[in-house]
């Protein structure tokens, strides 16, 4: 699952290095050219349907690749401290402008949209769904800030990573949940695979109805990367609850 790996140059990588009695020891961290003899990137092909080429994640595979031992990083045997910092940092991003961002611009669409006679904006059930979406945001946003406080602080991320991750990743497929319903279909015509040289026929509906479903199909990965919601929960129960 290798983000645009079609696309670069370089690529870090967790490679057993020795075997030692505890599994997480003998982990190195290298950098190593995507130009190298024996590395090939094969697209992942996922429910988005995005065409090859332009696909985002990707499975590489390394055959008797040789690396410089100037591409080490760190020390030989610290891989595993490193990325369980640096992942402290990718799962723990600020989630909740984006989502803020997402959310207006699915009430914006609302008022546009008509449900019985009336703008979708109106409904009832419309209301209470963004309610409840935006309550989750606005903890999502106060936990970010408590944390944002400890950074400055000085201290580390630490396991609260898991926290933001999962419940970030959860928030925003809700948000394009309620993006294809607010479209209705107006969200199903769109074919990524379909436009092509020459093609210029104007998109069905709005350009937000145009791009509901491919984000709503490409979101459905959110809670497997960078470690899925299941692990980041159980690392969660295990160092921030001390169960075991």
């Amino acid at each position: 699952w290798t983000t645009m790996a079609q696309f670069a140059d370089m690529i870090f990588c967790l490679v057993r290095t020795s075997n030692e009695e505890i599994r997480q020891m003998g982990i190195s961290f290298l950098l190593i050219d995507m130009h190298s003899p024996g590395i090939k990137v094969q697209p992942i092909v996922t429910l988005d349907k995005a065409p090859e080429g332009h696909q985002e994640v990707n499975t590489v595979f390394f055959e008797d690749v040789k690396v410089p031992k100037d591409n080490l990083i760190g020390e030989e045997g610290k891989g595993w401290t490193y990325a369980k910092y640096l992942l402290e940092f990718e799962r723990g991003n600020g989630y909740s402008p984006s989502l803020y961002s997402s959310l207006e611009r699915i009430v914006d669409m609302a008022k546009i949209q008509v449900s019985s006679n009336k703008a979708l904006s109106e409904d009832p059930t419309f209301i209470e769904k963004v309610a409840r979406i935006e309550i989750q945001i606005n903890a999502m946003e106060a936990t970010e800030l408590r944390i944002l406080g400890s950074l400055s602080a000085g201290q580390n991320v630490g396991p609260e990573s898991s926290l933001l991750k999962t419940r970030g990743t959860e928030i925003g497929q809700f948000i394009t949940e309620l993006a294809v319903e607010t479209v209705d279909y107006y969200a199903l015509p769109f074919n990524n695979s379909g436009p092509g040289i020459g093609h210029n026929e104007p998109p069905i509906g709005s350009d937000f109805a145009n791009t509901s479903a491919p984000r709503y199909f490409n979101y459905r990965k959110a809670s497997i990367y960078a470690g899925s919601n299941e692990i980041q929960r159980n690392i969660m129960a295990k160092l921030v609850l001390g169960l075991t």
